[in-house]
């Protein structure tokens, strides 16, 4: 091509840049790549663009062949620091660092402190971090890179969103007077988690009387949808999580009579491959659950007959369940999360009334505190600190409360803080950079959402409106990433299929792309 280019051949030049751009692979692309980096060429300044476009794209098989051993330190920092890096798994880029170092140990070693901030260890569940990195020779012997990982630790302990180590966020939803002309225009009760760099839709159905088995995956660096391998029975209103990189679904409803579940089964990515694990001691509906100590909880939910108030735990070493000390009030549509060792359980129903308590419990002893709060529905919880944060919700439908309560996980204190601007039921709510934002909702007994958006800051205890999102949105789901919010669904008038950006350094929401052709209604419960 370089001959071709000084002999000036435009058409013969882009003829070799297509041949070239059509032959790569992941054993030579890296190669090319470094060829085309050296030479002030146009039509090779496009070649080294399509190839690291390559890498990023194929980084998993890229990682595995011969040349990529070769790269030097920055030129490895500059692949693995890009956000449309696609990798199933952040511990697949971690290991990708180890296989380079390993190959030169010597003279490699230094180059972790380089290479380890630009993996997103705040994408790894906290055990593998805890197992596989924390305890890595190569990361003990570099202080720098060891302070990193104790440092994420930290900060994984006081998750952003009421969640599980891995970073769940557990969904219910309900809609009337849908429109089914397409089969998968909606889809309701379904749950979502996040692994790696992808988050997925598990199970749901299209109404009451039908619920599916669909796994959806969408990837959060192409920004593309694709279906997974199926559960092998059909859920919704099932609890799910993620543990040592791998995805779990236990109990829900399984068809339109109301048989219940108690069977779980496991999701592994890399395979992508549904399993059956053990069963629970019990059938369980609207249940949630959290990890701790690379052990899954679940706490209450509903038989057809009564709210429950058991809970058990599954360890996947044994593949058994375990029943602990029970609840000290029965609960369904609870909200369940980790923190400083606890399991804490919160709000709910017992069957009859919306509930006024939280209970913390202490694996070590095997016991239960409980504390009281205000009766509150249809409310959203976050982590901040070491306390959290229960923001709207009401007493009933006709009544969204802008009222905003804090229980300190320390004193086992509840203490009212500052309301929000407006009354807010069903909204999203989040946490970024230390300050809590609730966004859109409904505000009255008729319906009426939201656009607006407000935030939170805990260290003068006050609210104040940011940018409008350009949609009014109740029971859309959120999260952070890249130090911007994403919400995404919900519905207004009708079911939702857009998806925004909030960016807090612009203050500015910017619609994003279409999730799919279907139109997901959600709600984040807890």
């Amino acid at each position: 091509m370089i001959e071709v280019h000084q002999f000036n051949v435009k058409s013969l030049e882009q003829t070799c840049f297509e041949a070239l751009k059509d032959h790569l692979c992941p054993e030579k692309c890296i190669g090319l790549w470094q060829f085309t980096k050296v030479w002030y060429i146009p039509i090779l300044f496009q070649l080294k663009n399509e190839a690291f476009h390559f890498i990023c794209e194929n980084f998993e098989e890229v990682s595995l062949c011969e040349e990529f051993l070769q790269l030097e330190v920055q030129e490895l920092a500059d692949i693995l620091g890009q956000d449309d890096l696609t990798v199933t798994q952040e511990s697949t880029v971690y290991q990708s660092v180890l296989r380079w170092i390993n190959h030169m140990p010597e003279e490699r070693q230094g180059a972790i402190s380089t290479l380890l901030p630009k993996v997103r260890l705040e994408l790894m569940d906290k055990s593998y971090i805890t197992d596989n990195v924390l305890n890595n020779d190569v990361v003990k012997t570099n202080p720098e890179s060891h302070l990193l990982v104790s440092d994420t630790l930290k900060v994984m302990s006081q998750p952003s969103l009421l969640c599980s180590e891995s970073g769940i966020n557990n969904t219910l939803f309900f809609q009337t007077n849908l429109s089914l002309e397409n089969p998968m225009t909606h889809l309701l009760f379904y749950s979502t988690v996040f692994l790696g760099r992808c988050f997925y839709i598990v199970g749901g159905g299209l109404s009451w009387t039908d619920p599916c088995i669909r796994l959806w995956r969408f990837n959060l660096v192409t920004h593309t949808w694709q279906q997974m391998s199926p559960m092998q029975e059909s859920r919704y209103l099932m609890s799910v999580t993620v543990l040592k990189g791998c995805i779990y679904a236990m109990g829900g409803y399984r068809d339109d009579d109301g048989t219940l579940l108690r069977t779980a089964e496991r999701y592994q990515p890399n395979i992508n491959q549904w399993t059956f694990i053990a069963s629970m001691n019990e059938e369980r509906i609207s249940a949630s659950c959290s990890t701790l100590n690379n052990k899954i909880y679940i706490c209450g939910g509903w038989n057809n007959i009564r709210s429950l108030n058991t809970a058990e735990y599954y360890n996947p070493d044994t593949n058994q369940w375990t029943l602990i000390t029970p609840m000290g009030t029965p609960r369904c549509g609870l909200g369940v999360i980790t923190y400083m060792g606890h399991i804490f359980a919160v709000g709910g129903r017992d069957g009859s009334r919306r509930l006024r308590s939280a209970e913390a419990y202490d694996p070590v002893t095997n016991t239960c505190l409980e504390d009281s709060m205000t009766h509150l529905f249809f409310y959203s919880t976050v982590f901040l600190g070491r306390c959290f944060y229960i923001v709207g919700g009401g007493l009933r439908w006709t009544n969204p409360s802008n009222r905003v309560w804090r229980f300190n996980l320390v004193t086992h204190t509840w203490q009212e803080m500052s309301p929000m601007q407006e009354s807010r039921a069903l909204m999203s709510v989040t946490v970024l950079k230390g300050y809590i934002y609730a966004m859109g909702g409904c505000r009255d007994d008729d319906v009426i959402s939201h656009r607006t958006a407000e935030r939170y800051q805990p260290n003068i205890n006050q609210w104040t409106f940011i940018a409008s999102m350009n949609e009014e949105r109740i029971r859309a789901s959120c999260t952070t990433l890249n130090n911007k919010i994403y919400i995404c669904g919900g519905c207004s008038n009708r079911s939702l299929n857009t998806a925004e950006y909030y960016n807090p350094d612009t203050n500015q929401s910017n619609l994003y792309k279409h999730i799919t052709t279907s139109q997901f209604t959600s709600k984040a419960v807890f």
